[in-house]
């Protein structure tokens, strides 16, 4: 089982990698949204070293380093909450065209007549669908967050940040656990849908509400440690597994149509 999974996951990982337009694209995601937050701390650590001129700048008689930390803790929240949602929102569209991209170039028959399950199927290709903008995940927003981590204006939040272990079990398996669950229905949405404006549609609609849900739990959790992010991680395991048998059968009924 586990052969057969890993054959149709790389076979797929290869037809993703094989786009270069699209890894540059998602590279640029990744990158531009890593860039803005790091440029933005960088300002507001400046910021905090003048505190004279911050007060002549807001012109007001609001406290600077309230200020400041108010903006500090909205960009670190607002990092993370993008860092999942992004991850999650490629993901998902990416397993979501896996199925139909077989049916499309005909060699869907030939992996309905080969000796897979449903289920290795559909493992197979989601693992391969979300593995490329994965590891673009760790190498781009991983190390970004690591150097947010490192600036001293981002202290009073080592709580959302890389210090707390909370924060990796969040980036290492919740993020990737919650993507393997949205991606797993995004493919059920590709496997039922018979043309490409019917699966974005359905796609679309799929990752609209998830990656606004799965972004603010992962990023909720994070102050109430690696427990609650742990449950957060289980909620999508269930959820994944549900959807795995769920979708198996329906691609038995339907897939083949």
């Amino acid at each position: 089982m586990i052969r057969r999974i890993i054959h149709i996951a790389r076979r797929e990982w290869l037809e993703q990698i094989r786009q270069p337009a699209m890894l540059g694209v998602i590279i640029t995601l990744y990158g531009l949204v890593a860039l803005l937050v790091l440029i933005s701390l960088l300002m507001l650590q400046n910021m905090q070293g003048n505190p004279g001129q911050l007060a002549t700048v807001l012109n007001t008689g609001d406290d600077p380093a309230a200020f400041i930390e108010l903006f500090v803790g909205g960009t670190v929240n607002a990092y993370n909450f993008l860092l999942y949602s992004q991850f999650l929102g490629i993901a998902a569209v990416l397993a979501g065209h896996a199925v139909l991209h077989d049916r499309q170039c005909g060699t869907l028959t030939f992996l309905l007549l080969a000796p897979v399950r449903r289920t290795e199927l559909l493992i197979g290709k989601v693992i391969g669908a979300i593995g490329p903008p994965f590891v673009l995940y760790l190498l781009i927003s991983g190390p970004a967050a690591v150097l947010a981590s490192c600036l001293e204006v981002t202290a009073p939040f080592a709580a959302q940040l890389p210090g707390n272990p909370a924060w990796w079990v969040a980036f290492l398996i919740g993020g990737p656990t919650w993507a393997f669950f949205i991606g797993s229905i995004c493919t059920i949405v590709s496997s039922l849908a018979h043309d490409v404006r019917t699966a974005q549609q359905g796609v679309w609609f799929v990752v609209f509400f998830a990656t606004l849900i799965c972004g603010f739990l992962l990023t909720w959790a994070l102050p109430y440690g690696v427990i609650a992010q742990l449950g957060v991680a289980g909620l999508a395991a269930f959820g994944a597994g549900a959807t795995q048998l769920i979708g198996a059968t329906l691609m038995s009924r339907d897939v083949s149509r």
